[in-house]
């Protein structure tokens, strides 16, 4: 048996007993101070529907900035832009918020698809970014 069966096991049999089953469903809230703002101006910008899930394991425990560049994994979640990363991978793109990243918890964030940032309040963006993203996201205003 699992281990998520065997937890649920548990469960109805203290409820058959009448014990309690107590499950926290409510979503939790973090306070992120201090964002620093990475966009030129917010003129003609566009998000990917939906948010990106990043990679919990490819970012490790911590902060992820707002203006890190970020592209479409093979596995479905968004990884780090690296300085080997190509430029022709899928939905390279910049988040839009600060996140923290939890250890085996993918968060999800907004990423810029469109837009004008600052380069210098950018993370790991490089000429593969930029060519990944051109037409899209302008750096050079």
């Amino acid at each position: 048996m699992d281990p998520y069966e065997a937890g649920r096991q548990k469960a109805l049999e203290r409820h058959k007993k009448g014990g309690k089953v107590v499950m926290n469903l409510q979503p939790t809230k973090q306070k992120i101070v201090g964002q620093k703002e990475f966009l030129r101006n917010a003129v003609g910008t566009e998000y990917k529907t939906g948010g990106a899930t990043l990679d919990a394991t490819a970012f490790g425990e911590g902060y992820v900035d707002a203006g890190t560049a970020v592209y479409l994994g093979e596995n479905g979640l968004y990884q780090p832009w690296g300085d080997e990363t190509e430029a022709t991978v899928k939905g390279a793109g910049l988040t839009s918020h600060d996140v923290k990243v939890i250890g085996g918890q993918n968060p999800i964030v907004g990423v810029l698809a469109v837009g004008h940032p600052i380069e210098s309040k950018c993370t790991g963006v490089n000429d593969a970014f930029k060519e990944a993203a051109k037409g899209r996201i302008v750096f050079d205003i």
